[in-house]
């Protein structure tokens, strides 16, 4: 039996149709993608209060249905536990940080003087070996290091404005982070108390089909988002092998205690260990320890490789892509977004890559 073909008239129309639907899904996707900077700004406290009321859902689970205890206790002793463990945090970082900041306003009259003497050293150097030179070469040398000067005293002046106009934003920033963190509280409490009674009324407000896409999209950005800490936890542990390892072969004291230092900052996408290793580096260097600055330097060359090397393997066997497209999507969301779209683009493709299976196996079906 032959199977009909299709006019040439309909098989126009059945094609103009399909472009028109994906012209849609197209402009819908890019207006999404323009408002959401705004919506995110807008509802910020509010989408991560139901984020975290959907990981508590479990535990509110167990607590009522094990425990005996009601939703509102239960929600009310896990957002107890939460803002506990914030203010935790918090309280460590801002004690640590002024710990830190007391200890270097301590130690920086001593280093200032240091490297003031080795600025001297080094230009009592330059005088010695500018004496051998012709006058020429002589004149053009010293407006170099009067250049050299007047550039030192001149970073000093505006790493300090930099970090006063830190300090007084931070300070006036105060009163919007702790409104972020009251309504934060408040809306986590509200969404995991009362978490079944919203998502029964989005499911009402919304269409099925769009409910039940949404519904596979949260299980899929969870295991997305799970599925990326791994990775990133690989890529830790194996940044502070390289660097332990690599910092006692050259003969570094404390080699275990940098490598954790490293690996903890490596986290951190574009910089990593380079805040650390290449300003070590250049201080050896300025100290006269060539041995320690090339040697810092090939560490954090052999880190960089190393790491681009395995970073797409090891995310993309985590999260279900192939290690190409989580190249193209690191790349794409360094470039858009800096750091956060080199955090965010990957578990983002792996979102897009799962719900475009997911509906072509219902369309099939």
């Amino acid at each position: 039996m032959k199977l009909r073909s299709l006019p040439q008239k309909e098989c126009f129309a059945v094609n103009l149709e399909r472009l028109s639907k994906y012209i849609i899904i197209g402009a819908g996707i890019a207006g999404v993608l323009f408002l959401f900077p705004f919506f995110l700004r807008l509802f910020a406290p509010f989408l991560a209060a139901f984020f975290i009321a959907t990981l508590c859902q479990k535990m509110v689970c167990f607590l009522e249905r094990r425990v005996g205890l009601s939703r509102g206790i239960s929600s009310a002793i896990l957002v107890t536990l939460f803002v506990a463990l914030i203010l935790g945090l918090i309280s460590l970082t801002v004690f640590q940080l002024f710990v830190q900041i007391k200890n270097l306003v301590a130690s920086l009259p001593d280093a200032l003087a240091s490297f003031r003497f080795q600025l001297n050293s080094l230009m009592s150097t330059i005088d010695g070996f500018r004496l051998k030179l012709p006058p020429e070469l002589g004149a053009l040398l010293d407006s170099y290091a009067l250049k050299l000067q007047e550039n030192t005293a001149e970073f000093s002046g505006r790493a300090t404005t930099a970090a006063l106009n830190a300090a007084g934003d931070f300070a006036a920033a105060l009163p919007s982070i702790m409104f972020f963190v009251v309504m934060l509280i408040l809306g986590t409490f509200f969404f995991t108390k009362d978490y079944l009674l919203v998502t029964n009324f989005l499911g009402e407000i919304f269409p099925k089909r769009l409910v039940d896409g949404l519904a596979k999209g949260k299980s899929v950005l969870l295991h997305a988002f799970s599925s990326y800490m791994k990775a990133q936890l690989y890529l830790m542990l194996l940044t502070s092998t390289v660097v332990a390892v690599s910092l006692w072969v050259v003969g570094k004291e404390n080699a275990l205690l940098w490598g954790l230092v490293c690996g903890l900052v490596d986290a951190l996408p574009v910089l990593g260990t380079a805040i650390i290793l290449v300003p070590w580096s250049l201080v050896s260097l300025l100290y006269g320890d060539v041995y320690s600055f090339v040697s810092l330097m090939i560490i954090q060359a052999l880190v960089f490789v190393i790491r681009q090397l395995a970073e797409p393997k090891i995310i993309s066997r985590q999260i279900g892509t192939h290690p190409i497209l989580t190249l193209i999507s690191i790349y794409v969301g360094v470039r858009f977004f800096g750091i956060t779209g080199a955090i965010l683009a990957p578990i983002f493709t792996m979102l897009g890559v799962n719900l475009y299976i997911s509906y072509k196996e219902s369309a099939e079906e």
